[in-house]
Order: C-alpha cells, then sequence, then structure tokens
C-alpha cells in the first residue's frame, strides 16, 4: 500500500525552485605532490557547505595525463536533506592547471557547459572585478518561475550584461524528451554504446541492477550515466546515482543497493573485481555489457521485438524518436497504473497487490510483480497520486502518449463494433485463410466458430491467459502507417506497436477526466507525429548531428570528419585559442567542447 504524499520535487530528486541559478563556483587547482586539490577561486565567498569538504575529490577524480584531450563531465551530490541531487558542472582542459566547477541545482548539462566555456575566457582575459561582476549578475539571476516559462511555451534566455558585454545562454524545456539535436549526453551515448547495448542497459534500469559504467574518459561516463536516465521516463532513478567516483570513494561500488555509478578505468583496474559481486559492468570504450542477468528476456516479446525494429531506424531519425521509443514500452508497461487506485478511509490511495491482480496467473505475473516491488514504481505511484489528490491538469509526455494510444484502441474497438453479424463468416474465413491476419497462427486452425462468437470478438478484447487475436483489416486508417493496436505476449509474429491493452489485465484502465483538454492533447500529439520524420543522411540536420557528435565527443571514430589540426586545438583550449563565437554557439546550442 502506497501511502504519504510524494510531490514532483521528491519524485524526480530535482529541486523544483532554487533561490539561485547556481549555488557556488570554484576553480580548483591540480594536486602538487602527495597535496589535496587547492581552492583558488570561490564565489560567493561566505559559502558554507559540506560540498565544499568533498568537491576538489569530484572534480580531480582519479590521474589523467596532460596529453589527454580536454573534457567537460558531470558529477552529482546530494543536499542537505540526502534525497535532492546537486549537480557539478566541470571543465578540464589539458592546457591549463586548474580545472572550473560550477554547482548547481538546475539539470542544465548544456547551458552550464557554455557558462563554463565563457568563465574560462573571461578569468584569463580579464580582470579579477570582471570576473566577480561577472559571477555575481549570474549569481543573482532570478530564473522565471516554472509557471510563467510554461506560458512562454518553454522558452526563456538567460542575458548577462557584463562590462557593456552580453552573455546569453538558453534555458532548456525539462518536458521535452531529449532530441539528437539538443542533449549531448544522449546523442553521445547512443553513439558509444549503440541501440543493442542501450536496449539491454533498459532492461537492467527497469530491474534496478547495480549498473557500473568503466571509461577513459570522464565525459563519457557522464553522458553514459546521465543519458540512461532519459530511458526510464517518466520515472526516475531512485537509488544511489554517480556519474563520477572519486577514487577515494570506490568502497561504494561495493554497495548492495541498487546504483549507476561511473568509474574511470584507471579505477576500475586496481579493484578486486570479486569485491564487486553481480555488479552489470557497461565498458564503453569496449563498447561491452558483461551481466549474468538476462532481464531482455523477461520482457513481452513483442515489445522487445518492436523497440527493436524501432530503435534500428533510430539513428535515421530526427528530433525524440529514440527517446519516444522508450516511452511508449514505458507506456506499454505502466499505462495502466490507475488500475491501483482505492479508496482508503474515503482517501484515494494506491494499492500494489490490487494493482497486482490483474497479472495473476498471466505470464506477465513475474515480470511486473518485480518491477513493481522496485523504488521507482512505488516513487511513481505515489506521485501518480498525489497529481490525482492536486486535481493537476498538467500533462507531461507519458500523458499525452497514454491518451494517445487509449483514443486509437477505442476508435480501434469502435471499428470492431460495426461489423456487420451477418458477414462474420465471411471474416472468419479471412481470418482462417490469411496467417497476416491473425498474431497467433493457431488460432487460424479453430474453424468451429459460430457467428456470435466472431461478432463478439470484434467488439470487445477476449479476456485469455494465453493469446489474442489481431484483426487488422485492410479499411483501417492506421494500415498506411503500421501502427496495430494490440500486442500479444506470446506470440513469434511481428507487431509494431507499443501499446497497452486488455488482454492481460482485469479491468479497465481507470484514468483521470481530461475531457477539457483534449484539444491541447491532440495538438501535441499532432506535433510529435510531425516530429518523426524519416531524413536523408545528407541533408542538413544529419550533419548537425554528426556535428553535435563531434563537438562533444571528438574520440568518436563511427562518423567522418574532416578539421584541421588546429581547429582540434581551438576546440581544446578556448581560453587559449580562439573558439567558435558566441552567436554560434548559442545559436546552435552547443558548446565548445572537446
Amino acid at each position: 500500500m502506497a501511502s504519504g504524499s510524494v510531490t514532483k520535487e521528491i519524485e524526480s530528486r530535482i529541486k523544483q525552485s532554487p533561490e539561485h541559478l547556481f549555488e557556488v563556483f570554484l576553480e580548483i587547482h591540480q594536486p602538487i605532490n602527495n597535496e589535496p586539490p587547492a581552492i583558488l577561486i570561490q564565489y560567493p565567498d561566505d559559502f558554507s557547505d559540506q560540498i565544499l569538504k568533498t568537491a576538489a575529490n569530484f572534480v580531480y577524480p582519479c590521474r589523467i595525463s596532460l596529453d589527454d584531450q580536454s573534457e567537460y563531465f558531470t558529477f552529482v551530490v546530494l543536499d542537505s536533506t540526502s534525497l535532492i541531487f546537486r549537480f557539478g558542472y566541470c571543465r578540464r582542459s589539458n592546457r591549463e592547471p586548474t580545472r572550473l566547477c560550477i554547482i548547481s541545482y538546475y539539470p542544465w548539462f548544456e547551458t552550464f557547459c557554455n557558462i563554463l566555456n565563457d568563465l574560462s575566457q573571461i578569468i584569463n582575459t580579464k580582470s579579477p572585478a570582471e570576473v566577480e561582476a561577472f559571477l555575481l549578475s549570474l549569481y543573482n539571476y532570478k530564473v522565471t518561475s516554472i509557471e510563467d516559462f510554461y506560458k512562454n511555451d518553454g522558452k526563456e534566455m538567460i542575458e548577462i550584461n557584463n562590462n557593456s558585454q552580453l552573455y546569453s545562454y538558453s534555458r532548456p524545456d525539462q518536458r521535452k524528451l531529449p532530441s539528437m539535436l539538443s542533449n549531448s549526453n544522449f546523442t553521445i551515448m547512443l553513439s558509444r554504446l549503440g541501440p543493442d547495448l542501450i536496449l539491454r542497459l533498459f532492461a537492467h534500469l527497469i530491474f534496478e541492477r547495480r549498473i557500473l559504467f568503466i571509461s577513459s574518459k570522464l565525459f563519457h561516463l557522464t553522458a553514459c550515466a546521465c543519458g540512461c536516465l532519459h530511458l526510464i521516463n517518466p520515472m526516475h532513478w531512485q537509488s544511489i546515482f554517480l556519474p563520477i567516483l572519486p577514487e577515494s570513494m570506490t568502497w561504494t561500488a561495493q554497495c548492495t543497493a541498487p546504483y549507476i555509478i561511473g568509474m574511470h578505468s584507471s579505477i576500475y583496474s586496481k579493484m578486486n573485481k570479486n569485491d564487486l559481486g553481480d555488479v552489470i559492468i557497461v565498458n564503453i570504450d569496449d563498447r561491452t555489457i558483461r551481466s549474468q542477468y538476462d532481464d531482455l528476456s523477461l520482457f513481452p516479446k513483442h515489445l522487445i521485438r518492436s523497440m527493436k525494429k524501432d530503435i534500428q531506424q533510430s539513428s535515421e531519425h530526427s528530433e525524440d524518436h529514440l527517446a519516444r521509443i522508450f516511452l511508449r514500452a514505458m507506456v506499454f508497461i505502466f499505462g495502466n497504473y490507475s488500475s491501483g487506485f482505492v479508496i482508503k478511509n474515503d482517501t484515494l490511495d494506491f494499492d500494489r497487490g490490487v494493482y497486482l491482480k490483474q497479472y495473476h496467473r498471466s505470464e506477465l505475473q513475474t515480470f511486473m510483480t518485480s518491477i513493481v516491488n522496485t523504488q521507482m514504481f512505488e516513487q511513481f505511484s505515489r506521485y501518480r497520486t498525489y497529481v490525482e489528490h492536486q486535481h493537476d491538469d498538467h500533462l507531461d509526455e507519458f500523458d499525452i502518449e497514454l491518451k494517445r494510444f487509449e483514443q486509437i484502441h477505442q476508435l480501434k474497438k469502435t471499428n470492431h463494433s460495426r461489423i456487420d453479424p451477418t458477414k462474420t463468416e465471411k471474416v472468419q474465413t479471412i481470418i482462417n485463410k490469411s496467417d497476416d491476419n491473425v498474431v497467433n497462427p493457431s488460432l487460424s486452425t479453430i474453424t468451429n466458430v459460430t457467428s456470435s462468437n466472431v461478432a463478439s470478438n470484434h467488439q470487445t478484447v477476449q479476456q485469455s491467459s494465453s493469446s489474442t487475436v489481431l484483426l487488422h483489416s485492410s479499411n483501417s486508417k492506421f494500415d498506411s502507417d503500421g501502427t496495430y493496436l494490440l500486442i500479444d505476449f506470446n506470440t513469434d509474429k511481428n507487431s509494431s506497436s507499443l501499446l497497452p491493452t486488455e488482454s492481460n489485465v482485469n479491468k479497465k484502465i481507470v484514468v483521470s477526466e481530461i475531457a477539457h483538454i483534449s484539444p491541447k492533447i491532440n495538438s501535441k500529439m499532432n506535433d510529435s507525429q510531425n516530429e518523426l520524420q524519416t531524413f536523408d543522411p545528407t541533408n542538413d540536420e544529419s550533419n548537425e548531428i554528426n556535428e553535435l557528435i563531434q563537438q562533444f565527443d571528438p574520440l568518436n571514430h563511427s562518423i567522418e570528419v574532416n578539421k584541421t589540426p588546429s581547429t582540434d586545438i581551438a576546440r581544446l583550449t578556448p581560453s587559449i585559442y580562439p573558439s567558435i563565437s558566441l552567436s554560434e554557439a548559442n545559436e546552435s546550442n552547443l558548446i565548445d567542447l572537446a
């Protein structure tokens, strides 16, 4: 039984309204001999927090050769509540003995890396007074409230005027799914791991395994550890999350609790592997996953088959296509969460036992029982109960996809109910003759079916613990886009839809009344469909994606790059050599990163 209120801040572990744009800025000198790293610049000066005692260890998590290419990376520490994340954005240059770090509650990787890029130039070219003036303006900048930000269609430019020079940064819209052009972590994760490994990683995340990323590049650890969190949207990781693990904290990797940890390969090579137990090792450099769990085999087969097909095509799609594949999988698995709502003491609550009753003695019982008992689902169900209490009309991408599938499913049922009962014998003949019109071919051998039974099959989805018939009429408006409306979990036939159905559910999905905002939903659904357009690899958008990968990950060899050595040097050391102009950076929403 879920109890207690869980707000968006608690469930997401992201502070909703921080007082300042950032908490503290630090410039930290590299260790000399055996001395710890020294803080050279701290702003504000009066900032006092336990994080100052550990920040240097995260900024310098291990020894890295000065010959290694420069990079940006991000570590995560908890605030005083031991619940909310704070993000430490770091800039490491192979031409400078110091590293820059800015700690903030905001999960805005691209934005803060752009800020660090500018700070590096200001520190190297301006007076200390100008540096402090810039930091003061940035620290006191009042970010638009979430409500006003949404009213402005999720757009805000953070503008800092420093000594007659204007610095502008785009605020990301956290409601949107990560796209190939806007989210560097997600894009580089796909580039480094590839579709097959990402699908396996998704399965391990759903079961809350202990996941250890290994790489010789701190940025690759950041990209994969932070990028994989987008795979489980709308849920949020509730256990240990350390994208960068300092060498002084290697004992954390031996914890038995679920975790996502990023460890530099130099640290991993010194560890006793036997102490790690059943941890899942994701070697980013080698593009391999070592695991004793075959979690992917526990998922409904049609779901995984459909995801594999779509993921293989994701590199040929623009915008948020890849992220939406995983979102639809989450809708398929958890879209009927509201069937666990109960009234207890005149108050709406979520009952895990009630929710699981619908899977009793079905093929999904073991699968659903395992994932429903995770911390992620616990917090997800509590938050959704809280939303129902608050009568919150705000729709996230999960709600929109769920509503879309419900509308498609309802329309399909309506079309089935219109079939003339006098023609059911002809329909049955078609079903028996065509394997393509039956999800489970074994069902086509059943010939002793009465007309009334056939008509019933077109009006409702029959409850069955073994199989489900899919009548795929050539007159359906959904044939053209290949959207099937039912997924049978047992069949070996192909299916290309991720849709929660009633085939293994003993009661209908209960959803909130949101009829008064249907126009907004329909508009959003139309927009999302328009975004999923296949594009020519030679066009401008594909080139932008390749440019994004190259700017954030110059070590990636999966694409052709034509750049001069001098350009590479400029990207490595923007504070010493000329870098891309601010206008170019702001227009492309990219950062100048080696």
